[in-house]
């Protein structure tokens, strides 16, 4: 399972950062967040949490350790709260 979460997170946070992510940020109110952010930054910041989140990923494929397993879901739920920060703080338009 930890294969595909981080193969798909890879692929995702790639697809992101190279402008081809349109069909991974629609859904939700798009018509207001297109009104309120800049499309292009906030592919650029989801794009690099998705790469980083894969690489945590996987990592704890190959770490087998309790302790990285805390760490693991600590980073995670930092990372994901810098992320909701830098959008809001500087992805505005």
């Amino acid at each position: 399972m930890n294969l595909i979460l981080t193969v798909a997170a890879l692929v995702m946070g790639v697809m992101l950062l190279t402008g081809h992510g349109d069909i991974l940020m629609k859904g939700g109110n798009a018509a207001e967040r297109k009104k309120l952010y800049d499309d292009k930054k906030v592919q650029l910041v989801s794009g690099v949490t998705l790469l980083i989140f894969g690489i945590l990923t996987g990592l704890d494929m190959v770490v087998k350790s309790y302790v990285y397993d805390i760490i693991y879901l600590a980073a995670v739920i930092v990372i994901f709260i810098i992320m909701v920060v830098v959008i809001r703080k500087k992805c505005k338009k």
